[in-house]
């Protein structure tokens, strides 16, 4: 209810209708229900990070008049990011009858394609839900757009390039590994800010599974470094085209960095890196919210987005770089307790398929 009332708060009160699958709230600006305000629907779509609940004001006339978050699991800042702008705004005004499609007639924010995508189909929803309800003349719901783009053909060339170029028999691996690695950072990074994160493995862990039509990119990303794992466990993504990978090793051949053993730390820090990861997992699971508990600094680094603490976390990374290979990825990085952990799985897998043919 907070948020319905935000989302009109002229309204003297609401009353509630329910039917036609809708939940709907009547909002009038007397006791007496004599003078309508509007409507308020909620609408609901899926995000980077899973469902998103909106409540969505909606004029007599089936204009948008106003939209409020009501719960959302996006990683809280791009979330900030997004609000922070007039992109809801420039969503009011339109009618109900409007497609809400970026790209055709709604604008989305620069590197948080998925949030501001979720956000217009939550207004839309929540708008239709109204039309439904009153009786409006509603056209059929349009299918899902297909999106396969640059993102999506740069990723499969880049799956293709790092599952050859690891085979003994290939002569140019050194040449292969460091062409991947700089169209990965500039256009998985700088141009699309798409690596892969935490929140990625988190959502498929509990089972938010967005429509494929409009996330064939992440699709393809999980299941591709799936399908590398199990044929010949290699990880592609992370030593071959992971933006921020690729940005640190640019760093070492400033420097000159090279692989360099931490000594007596180099324990605790290992044990420090999976603590962190499978801590963060775990805290994501039990709040049921993939992107709460990121904690890389990608997007500080391919957007320009980030806190004070992940502006100066990145600034000792990259100057780290020039010295040491990869120290975000050797001691902090979550994703590499998870490769870990798939590999130790694959090993256990193999290792029970001899016993059981004998057996047989």
């Amino acid at each position: 209810m907070p948020a319905i009332e935000e989302s009109m708060p002229e309204a003297d009160h609401f009353s509630h209708l329910q039917g036609h699958g809708t939940e709907i709230y009547v909002a009038w600006a007397d006791p007496g229900e004599e003078n309508l305000l509007g409507y308020v629907g909620l609408g609901e779509a899926s995000g980077y990070g899973g469902p998103m609940l909106m409540a969505v004001a909606v004029t007599p006339e089936g204009e948008v008049m106003n939209a409020v978050v009501i719960s959302h699991k996006e990683t809280p800042s791009w979330m900030t990011r997004v609000l922070g702008t007039d992109f809801i705004s420039d969503l009011v005004g339109k009618p109900y009858g409007d497609p809400f499609e970026l790209g055709n007639d709604v604008d989305g924010i620069t590197s948080a394609t998925y949030t501001s995508r979720a956000i217009a189909e939550s207004v839309h929803d929540g708008a239709r839900q109204v039309a439904v309800q009153e009786g409006w003349p509603v056209d059929a719901k349009p299918k899902p757009k297909f999106v396969f783009g640059i993102p999506e053909i740069t990723l499969l060339a880049l799956f293709a390039v790092g599952y050859f170029g690891h085979t003994s028999g290939f002569k140019y691996k050194k040449q292969a590994r460091w062409g991947s690695m700089i169209v990965g950072m500039v256009v998985l990074g700088f141009m699309y800010n798409s690596p892969l994160t935490l929140s990625s493995i988190n959502k498929f862990l509990m089972g938010f599974f967005p429509q494929w039509q409009t996330n064939l990119y992440w699709y393809i990303l999980i299941l591709g470094i799936i399908f590398v794992f199990s044929v010949d466990n290699k990880n592609p993504y992370c030593e071959w085209f992971c933006p921020f990978g690729a940005a640190q090793e640019c760093m070492g051949v400033i420097g000159g960095a090279k692989p360099r053993s931490p000594g007596k730390y180099r324990t605790f820090l290992k044990w420090l890196q999976r603590g962190l990861a499978w801590g963060a997992i775990l805290i994501a699971l039990l709040l049921r919210n993939p992107g709460i508990t990121s904690y890389e600094i990608f997007g500080t680094l391919f957007d320009l987005v980030g806190s004070s603490f992940q502006f100066a976390l990145l600034g000792i990374i990259l100057i780290a770089s020039m010295f040491i290979r990869r120290p975000w990825c050797a001691y902090l990085c979550p994703l590499h307790p998870v490769d870990e952990f798939v590999r130790m799985t694959r090993k256990w897998i193999l290792g029970l398929w001899p016993k059981r043919k004998t057996t047989n």
